[in-house]
């Protein structure tokens, strides 16, 4: 008995012991400045075998942390997806082109605004005048610049590489189901030809085509990233990954996917790309198409009729909606298109809704952006429980 409870006694020690290892070296890995880092160990200078084993790595837009601390035979992991939490309260940026921003019917504007020196105001469209707030503006008005809020661009480079199509040597996605532990190596595979996925992709996964990938409605997407010239999702999917292409993405109609998703579209000059989002979809997470030089002829952010976002819109050209456009979160663009049945508006907000209260508190925003340190906290968005 005494024996037993000895042994018992020491592991519920070792436990404790790991349990304090795991929070100190996820608050290691987590910290600000910590670089990315693929398994690098710590050991104990005094307990041989001791050790933690730190990772942090990108993973779209988020990054990944990973730790492992072992004790003797004893072993403990944790495992996190990680964004910024924002503290600021800024609904809209618009670059100023020396254009005003007209608002028409039962327009709200909730947040803090950056807008052209030219200013707000209302205006008549179809013979509807504003019918919202007083001051049209709840919250803050500060002026804008002639170019977009900066990117990180470390997280911009590295979106790039991977956005590289001549040469796949990746084995051919295989049919079924497929989870992957993220913190065990990164499977890549590609799709040929005319590309469809329909299967179960789980976890730390990487599917690359060079042609186009259409993602069916019945497949199950989770954590994943899927890249591509072009991607087109049907009608009805619901799911969570990351999308990057350089040409088009293209959502059909009833599309929801689900947060932390990412629209990532970046086009090189001159290219006409374009994002095309159906009617009814429900978008929660990031949706950026960026062109580091300006075109003649800019790229365009299109939103069907009672599309709702919940997170973060960075659109380095026209954001074209429909009625009944919604975001809960942060946009930023040159300017704004709506066509009525009569005629096309440009910088004019009709009927839609832009409220940044209505975003989660809990909503983590991705590394896309920079941000003022002193208001951005890392926080972890996701936990998985990976043996």
């Amino acid at each position: 008995m005494a024996y037993f409870f000895r042994d018992q006694e020491s592991r519920f020690y070792r436990q404790d012991m790991l349990r304090q290892q795991i929070d100190a070296g996820y608050q290691l890995a987590s910290s600000r400045d910590f670089p990315s880092v693929r398994d690098s160990m710590l050991t104990h200078v005094l307990m041989e075998g001791d050790a933690i084993r730190v990772s942090r790595y990108e993973w779209g837009l988020y990054d990944i942390v990973s730790v492992k601390s072992q004790i003797q035979q004893d072993s403990m992991q944790q495992v996190a997806m990680i964004g910024q939490h924002i503290t600021d309260s800024t609904v809209l940026y618009i670059v100023d082109e020396d254009r005003p921003l007209s608002v028409s019917g039962k327009t709200v504007i909730k947040g803090n605004t950056f807008l052209p020196k030219s200013g707000i105001r209302p205006s008549y469209v179809d013979g509807d005048y504003f019918q919202g707030y007083k001051d049209i503006i709840e919250g803050k008005m500060g002026d804008s610049d002639r170019k977009m809020p900066s990117v990180v661009e470390n997280r911009l480079q590295y979106i790039q590489s991977l956005l590289v199509f001549d040469s796949l040597p990746y084995p051919e996605l295989p049919g079924g189901t497929i989870k992957a532990a993220f913190s065990a190596g990164t499977q890549t595979y590609r799709v040929s030809g005319l590309s469809f996925i329909q299967d179960s992709l789980t976890g730390n996964i990487i599917v690359v085509s060079d042609t186009t990938i259409r993602i069916s409605s019945s497949s199950h997407l989770d954590d994943i990233i899927v890249i591509a010239p072009s991607i087109r999702i049907e009608t009805g999917f619901k799911g969570n990954a990351q999308f990057f292409a350089t040409d088009s993405i293209v959502l059909e109609e009833k599309v929801n996917l689900l947060y932390p998703s990412t629209i990532g579209l970046i086009s090189e000059k001159d290219s006409n790309s374009k994002i095309s989002i159906g009617k009814q979809c429900e978008l929660a997470g990031t949706v950026f198409l960026y062109e580091k030089e300006r075109s003649d002829i800019p790229p365009i952010a299109s939103f069907g009729k009672d599309c709702r976002v919940e997170g973060d819109l960075y659109i380095t050209g026209l954001l074209d909606y429909a009625k009944g456009f919604q975001v809960s979160g942060k946009i930023a663009c040159y300017r704004f298109l709506y066509k009525s049945p009569s005629s096309l508006y440009e910088n004019f907000l009709v009927d839609v809704t832009f409220d940044r209260s209505k975003r989660s508190p809990y909503f983590i925003s991705s590394y896309l952006q920079n941000n003022d340190k002193g208001k951005v906290f890392n926080k972890p968005i996701k936990w998985y429980h990976e043996i």
